[in-house]
This record gives structure tokens, C-alpha cells and sequence, in this order.
């Protein structure tokens, strides 16, 4: 190719690719491809910057539709929140609980969606509602408020144990506060220390002047007291609420509740519970108190107050059912009875009235009368209550069959819900149906949600039928469910001591519940019949002696001491085995306390 040739071509693809030559020059091929070599540099930077900003652009999308998504669910968040609120304040518990599952369904980590789930479990008297306050204090851990309603809530269901760690909580500042104190007096009530629960109540008191209801709490709690100066402080105390229109009725409730108790003067209480059941604020319970007063006062007006009620008690359910039960309880159930038959069908199936009705019946062993009234109703959801209370007619009427059969219609209806299956035990408990109260009890105990209040509730049965065995197969259920509870720890190691079972494993059991709480008396018996087992007589000994006199006079204790004496030969054990005779003793205990004083009459004999 020619010189011309190729200076034509490189000026055609200038032109091409948009420049052309400043000037000719000799040297035109090399300038010539400098520039193609800047114009390839120019094109791959065009095509890397639109990648670039197209990447940008996907991850600026992503961003937006993310943060867009969490707004939305933020916003859903406050909305439905705002809704359960609404919903509980109106009283629909059911809007309150979809509103907050669905909360948690889109944001599981909602403390506020967990609060209202805690208190609306609360509420139905649900155990869940522990793992719902729990769930809050550990999304907000500095939150006093929520350590603290963690731990009455605990407190609500006789875990005492769970408020201890509840308020383990409680941080410092939060220690300084009213509602902390408040809660503190709460658990020592519940451990039955009144002097510090005293104290407690004092405290919130004089953090919180304004707040009445601890003055109500402690005044209620001192008129409660054996102690004469404490009594009337007590008394004192709740006489000035009465003046506070927000706390006049509880006041003037407790005033009466223990002036009953200390049995005094019934024309002056009648006179309290007149005034209290004519407050706006009264409820229900207190026109009861008032009737309750006038029918054992034997009052002229109380046949004309009765009449009143039964009137006033028609339009709600709750009310005409307190009113029957009451009637029943007071050995009034055919005056019940005569009343309800004037009652028309459609109330006498509204909710819980069914439940009072049958019981009735029941008191007047009308076995008959119950099985009409039964039989063909429909109790809708509770129809296993139904079937179960048409069992037991039928067995009372001996027909060993039908009964058999209504009750597997109960279970069947009851089976997977736990509240279903409570209420049961709670009827089979109530008219000694042993064996099928512990089947139902067995069966409650594979819900979580209910396993503690089974095993505990059989624990309780075994021990007071006396049998080790069924004892020793909950408590392992226990220890295993609870394995920080020392209670129980202490209990199974006690039990499996007794029962000869893995005493290896029971032995250090017994002394690792000891060194955690030496001072605990039961924890030291058992650990001191640990070492009586291996042999150990003057280790056992040694440990029962570290407890106090009074801790050694508690019979379950003192039968304990009374063995290891037993065993050194030690003539002081007669008295304490005496003492011990005193308490509630499996089998297995009786037949060691047998052999120690056969032990001690052959020591005396010549």
C-alpha cells in the first residue's frame, strides 16, 4: 500500500470515530494511532462509568425498597400496636391479640407487641404470660417497668423464685424508686414475712406520698396483724382512705373483710357493707358481702335484698352466676333451683351460668334432675364440661357404661387444649376422681405452657397418698424441666436417697444443693442423710447439729435428726423421733424412724 494510500485510510477512520488530524506532520502514523489507542481508553472508561452507575443504580434500588419495606412495617407497627391498645381499652381482647401476633409476625423482636400479648395472658390467668414478660425484659433490659411487671406477674402465679430473678433485674436507680419497694413488699408477702413486707410498704410510702394505693396495701396489711398497735395503725390507716372517693370502696371493703375475721361487731359491719354496696363504684362481690351480711345477721331486710338481686342479676351472665353459686354455698340450693326454673332457656345457656346450675344439682345430689338439664344442651366450646358433668350423674345413678362413655367424650373434647384439659382437673380433683385427675395431669404436663402447674399439682398428690414412686417419677420431670430450682433438686435427691435409686448421683446432688445454701434446713437434712447412707454417722450428725434449735423442733426436721442420733447411739434421739412421728412421712420414712427406735430399745435392753 502506497503512502497516500494509508494517510487516506487513517483520515477515513478519523472521520469515523469523530476527530481528525490538528495538522500533517511526517510523523502521521504514530500520532495517528496514539490518538485511536486514547479514543479506546476514552470508550472503555464510557462503558466501566455506565456499569458503575448501573451497580449504583441496583444497590440504590435495593436501599430504597429496603428502607421503604422497614418504614412500612414500622408504620404497620404503630398502627396495629395503636389498635390492640384500642381493642383492650374497650374490652376485646380478641382485635388486642390478632393486632399483636400479626405485629409479631412481621417484627418479632416488638417489645410492645410482646407487652400486650403479656398482659392479655395475664389477664386469662395463662402461665405463657411469664415468657411473654420475660421476652420484653430481655428485648429492653434497662426497662424498670418491665423487670418489675415481669416480677408480678411471677408474683401473680406463685413463682417466687422468677420474681427473685425478676428483680435481679432492676438496676440500680430503678432500686430507688416506689413501684420497686412496692414490688419487694409483694414477694415478702408472698414468703409470709410480714415484718419485711412492713417495711417495704413503708418505704414505697415515703417515696410515693400521693400514691394511695400503697397506703391502701399497707394498711390492709397491718389490719391483718395478730399484733394489737399494728391492728389498730392498720385500721387507722384504712378509716382515713375512706375519705378518698378513688380508694373508699377497697377501704371499706378490707374494713369488713376483717372485721369478719376478728368477728367484730355485726351491726356496725352490716352498717359498713350498706354504705359500700351503695357506692357508684360498687361491684357485684360487694352486694354479695352485704346479702352475705344480712343472712347471717338474720336480718328482716335480707328476703327483700334477695329478691332485688335475683331481679338485677338477669341482664348479665357473670352476675347470675355469682348470685347462684352463692345461693348454693349458703344452703340455699332448692331456694337456686326454684329460681332458675322461672328463668328463661337462652339465659340459663349463656356463660357460666350452665356451670352454677349444675352445680346445684350437685349439692342436692339430684343426679336425675342434673342428667336432664345436661343431656341434650349445647355448651359450645365447653361441651367437654358438659359431657364430663353428664358422666358423673350417670356414675352416681350407677350406670357404670354410659358414664365411661360420656367421660372419654370429655377428654376427647378437651384433648389439645390445655385449658380445657385444666378445667377437667380441676372438675375430676373436685369429686375424687383420683385416678382420672392423675391421667388428665399427666396429660396437661406436655404442654409447656402448663407443665409446672401439673407436675407441682402432682407432686402435692403423690405425697399425700404417700407414694414414693409417682413422687420420684414428677420430680425428675421437674429437675429436668427446672434445673436452677434447688427446691426441687433438693426433693429428688431426698426421694431418690430413699428410694435406693442412683445414690451415687444422688449423694452429690445432696451435696451441691448444700454448699449453695447451707443454712437452708431441708437442704442439710438431706445432705446429712447423704452421708448417713455412705456410712458417714458422725458427718451426719455433725450437720443436723449446725441447725438451730427451733429449726430442729420442725417434725419433718426432727425425724431426720432423730435417725442420725438413732444411728450414733445417741440416747437424745427418742425426743426428736417423737417429734418426728408428728409430720407427714412417706412410707419409706416411717419404716427409717421404726428401725431407729427398734435400734434404740435393743441399745436399752440388758
Amino acid at each position: 500500500m502506497s503512502v497516500s494510500q494509508e494517510q487516506h485510510l487513517l483520515g477515513f477512520a478519523a472521520r469515523l470515530f469523530g476527530f481528525m488530524p490538528r495538522s500533517k506532520s511526517p510523523n502521521l502514523v504514530s500520532t495517528s494511532n496514539r490518538e485511536i489507542e486514547a479514543l479506546h481508553r476514552r470508550t472503555e472508561s464510557f462503558y466501566l462509568k455506565l456499569l458503575l452507575g448501573g451497580l449504583i443504580g441496583v444497590i440504590l434500588l435495593i436501599a430504597v425498597f429496603w428502607g421503604g419495606h422497614s418504614a412500612y412495617a414500622r408504620w404497620q407497627e404503630r398502627r396495629l400496636i395503636r389498635k390492640a391498645i384500642f381493642a383492650i381499652e374497650h374490652g376485646d381482647e380478641h382485635t388486642a391479640s390478632l393486632a399483636a401476633r400479626n405485629v409479631l409476625e412481621l417484627r418479632p423482636s416488638s417489645a410492645s407487641a410482646a407487652r400486650i400479648m403479656a398482659q392479655l395472658t395475664e389477664k386469662a390467668g395463662d402461665r405463657i404470660a411469664l415468657d411473654w414478660r420475660r421476652k420484653v425484659v430481655q428485648l429492653e433490659p434497662q426497662s424498670t417497668d418491665d423487670a418489675l411487671a415481669w416480677a408480678r406477674c411471677a408474683l401473680q402465679f406463685n413463682d417466687i423464685a422468677t420474681a427473685e430473678r425478676a428483680l435481679a433485674k432492676v438496676h440500680e436507680k430503678g432500686q430507688a424508686t416506689a413501684a420497686y419497694h412496692a414490688v419487694c413488699a409483694l414477694l415478702a408477702q408472698a414468703r409470709q414475712e410480714e415484718q419485711k413486707a412492713d417495711s417495704e410498704w413503708t418505704e414505697a410510702v415515703r417515696l410515693a406520698p400521693d400514691e394511695k394505693t400503697y397506703q391502701l396495701r399497707l394498711g390492709i396489711l397491718r389490719a391483718h396483724a395478730r399484733d394489737a398497735d399494728r391492728h389498730a395503725s392498720g385500721e387507722m390507716m384504712l378509716r382515713g382512705l375512706r375519705d378518698d372517693p378513688k380508694q373508699r370502696a377497697a377501704a371499706t371493703r378490707a374494713l369488713i373483710i376483717e372485721g369478719v375475721a376478728h368477728r367484730e361487731n355485726g351491726q356496725e359491719l352490716l352498717a359498713l357493707a350498706r354504705e359500700l354496696q351503695s357506692y357508684p363504684e360498687a361491684i357485684f362481690s360487694d352486694r354479695l358481702l352485704f346479702l352475705d351480711l344480712l343472712h347471717q345477721s338474720q336480718d328482716a331486710q335480707f328476703s327483700a335484698y334477695l329478691t332485688e338481686l335475683e331481679k338485677n342479676t338477669t341482664a348479665k351472665a357473670l352476675d347470675l352466676a355469682a348470685l347462684l353459686l352463692w345461693m348454693s354455698r349458703n344452703n340455699l340450693d332448692l331456694l337456686a333451683l326454684d329460681f332458675v326454673r322461672g328463668l328463661p332457656p337462652d339465659l340459663l345457656e349463656k356463660w357460666p351460668v350452665p356451670i352454677a346450675v349444675v352445680d346445684t344439682y350437685a349439692r342436692l345430689k339430684d343426679w336425675h334432675g342434673l342428667e336432664g338439664f345436661v343431656k341434650n344442651a349445647n355448651w359450645r366450646q365447653f361441651d367437654f364440661l358438659r359431657h364430663a358433668y353428664l358422666a358423673r350423674a350417670l356414675r352416681a345413678q350407677h350406670k357404670p357404661a354410659a358414664a365411661e362413655h360420656e367421660w372419654a367424650a370429655a377428654t376427647r373434647g378437651a384433648s389439645g387444649q390445655s385449658d380445657a384439659i385444666l378445667s377437667l382437673v380441676r372438675a375430676a380433683s373436685e369429686w375424687r376422681w383420683d385416678s382420672e385427675t392423675v391421667d388428665l395431669l399427666w396429660t396437661l404436663a406436655k404442654f409447656p405452657e402448663k407443665q409446672r402447674e401439673a407436675l407441682q399439682t402432682l407432686c402435692g398428690f403423690y405425697a399425700k397418698r404417700g407414694d414414693t414412686q409417682g413422687l420420684h417419677r414428677v420430680l425428675v420431670r421437674l429437675a429436668a424441666s427446672d434445673p436452677s430450682n434447688l427446691d426441687v433438686q433438693n426433693n429428688l435427691a431426698q426421694i431418690s436417697l430413699l428410694l435406693k435409686t442412683n445414690p451415687k448421683e444422688s449423694r452429690r446432688l445432696a451435696a451441691d444443693v448444700y454448699r449453695k445454701m447451707p443454712e437452708n434446713a431441708a437442704y442439710a437434712t438431706t445432705y446429712a442423710y447423704s452421708l448417713l447412707t455412705e456410712g458417714d454417722v458422725k458427718g451426719a450428725v455433725k450437720i443436723m447439729s449446725s441447725l438451730t434449735e427451733e429449726q430442729l423442733r420442725d417434725p419433718a426436721i426432727s425425724a431426720y435428726y432423730g435417725i442420725c442420733l438413732a444411728s450414733a447411739r445417741d440416747e437424745r434421739a427418742s425426743s426428736y423421733l417423737e417429734i418426728g412421728q408428728k409430720a407427714t412421712l412417706l412410707p419409706e420414712e416411717k419404716a427409717l424412724i421404726e428401725k431407729a427406735v427398734r435400734d434404740l430399745d435393743s441399745q436399752r435392753r440388758p
